[in-house]
This record gives C-alpha cells, structure tokens and sequence, in this order.
C-alpha cells in the first residue's frame, strides 16, 4: 500500500447526492463517575461534533472532513483488519474524537500533566511522539483501559505544517503484536497521508489556534 492511495481514499470527491448528516454525531458509552470509560459498555449520551462549526460554512467544512476521514479509517479497516481506529483532533487542552471505526469510545480526553501516567492518549500529545504496546497485559507504563479485549495499540501525533500537534490517530487490536508487521505503514505513509490531507483542508485552516503546544508542559508540575 502506497502514500498515494491513502491520498486518493481522502481527496476522492464526495458526491454531494449522499446525505452524511448522521456523522455529525456517534453514541459514546455510559461513563464511570469519574468521567472514565468503563470496561462494560452500555449507550449513553449521544456526543454531537457540531459544536466546533461556528458558522454555516465551517460546519459545511467539518462535514466534508468528516465525509473524507471516515472513509479512510473504514479503508484502513479493510486492508490491515484492525479491530479499533480513529483520528482525534487537539481543541485547546481537549482531545476530541471526530471519527473512528469499531467498539463504543470515550469522545473527549483531557490535556493535562495529571493524566500523563492514566493516558497514552495525553502522553502522545504532551511528548509529541508516538507509543506502541504490543502486549498490554504485560505493559508497564501509562494506559488508559477503554476495552477488556484489547491486546496491542499503537498511538501517534498528527502534526501541522510547523510542527505542532493538532491531533492523533489512535489504534487496538484483540491481538498481541497486531501491529508489529503493519507499524511503519501506519507511522510512515498513513500519518502522511492524514498530515497532507489536514494542511489544506478549509475546516482546519479556518480553525485557528487548533493544537496543544507541548512547550506550554512543565514536567515537574
């Protein structure tokens, strides 16, 4: 798989016949007290992404966005077989999940210091590096648990144009070492692939300030 069919999967034109209202909105669990996601799932709130569109057009925009990178992470589904799948994009100190294929999630993650050791998510972003667990029941360091059955994960940045983090693509598998054979088409071609796409986009630039600036972390607070 090349760089350039990741590319046709997000640039094909969308035909504007479709109607794609429904991804404006997904079903995220019923969430622990705590605000965490717990391990049994049931429905709960339906989370709506129309939030971040402050005008007509740029709600226009973020449906084409959501139209282009929900078909890409159905197309990663078919190709690699991964169980779980999605792309998130920084608002402020809030990560929030705009699309993703696979069992319910949380929609929103905090960007805070405090959740850097609960958090592959937040550690990604903070340290502006991707994470790969191949085998989370004998991993020791950060990892927020959303799902009983997972084994594997591989979590990387998106980055703009300057080198900021505007968001991540997260991935999970049932199995161990799911990713071991398929990381660097995931870290090297698929995060291109999304980097390219989001740089130009019309919802993205006309967003602003739209990223976790790392270099505002301190370490030893």
């Amino acid at each position: 798989m090349r760089l350039f069919d990741i590319l046709s999967v997000l640039y094909e034109p969308v035909n504007p016949l479709d109607n794609h209202q429904h991804l404006f909105s997904y079903v995220q669990p019923k969430l622990n007290d705590d605000g965490s996601c717990p391990i049994i799932k049931e429905p709960g709130e339906t989370y709506n992404l129309q939030q971040y569109a402050t005008s007509p057009e740029q709600e226009k925009n973020l449906l084409d966005l959501l139209v282009r990178l929900n078909r890409l992470v159905h197309w990663i589904h078919l190709k690699t077989d991964v169980m779980w799948f999605g792309i998130y994009l920084c608002h402020g100190d809030k990560l929030v999940k705009y699309v993703y294929t696979g069992a319910l999630s949380k929609a929103e993650f905090t960007i805070s210091p405090q959740y850097m050791d609960k958090s592959i998510n937040t550690r990604v972003i903070m340290e502006k590096k991707h994470y790969y667990i191949p085998d989370v029941e004998i991993h020791n360091g950060p990892y927020y648990r959303c799902d009983a059955k997972v084994k594997s994960e591989l979590c990387c940045p998106i980055f703009d144009p300057k080198g900021e983090v505007i968001g991540i693509f997260d991935c999970e598998d049932y199995r161990k070492h799911f990713f071991d054979e398929k990381i660097d088409f995931l870290l090297f071609k698929v995060k291109k692939g999304i980097e390219i796409f989001l740089e130009d986009h019309s919802y993205i630039t006309h967003l602003g300030h739209n990223h976790f600036n790392p270099k505002e972390y301190n370490p030893t607070i």
